[in-house]
């Protein structure tokens, strides 16, 4: 049986399907799919949760990219 991985990064997501938790974890709060740099789509339902120091999918840490896209748009917002 052939097994495939997904290295690399995040490619598209929507910020908007997944909430920050007080732990720092995230979860998401509907299906989301989430399309990797490497061209492969993960289809996520809603209550996954995503904990820091983590990775998934094959070595994504989810919660580093998705901190990292929360505070790009931050600042994106407040420079605006």
């Amino acid at each position: 049986m052939e097994r495939r991985y997904i290295m690399g990064e995040l490619a598209k997501v929507n910020i908007g399907d997944f909430e920050k938790q007080p732990d720092g974890s995230w979860v998401s709060v509907k299906i989301s799919y989430v399309n990797t740099k490497g061209g492969t789509v993960i289809a996520l339902e809603p209550g996954t949760i995503f904990r820091p120091g983590f990775k998934q999918f094959g070595g994504i840490d989810f919660v580093k990219e998705l901190d990292e896209i929360s505070e790009n748009l931050k600042n994106a917002e407040e420079s605006t």
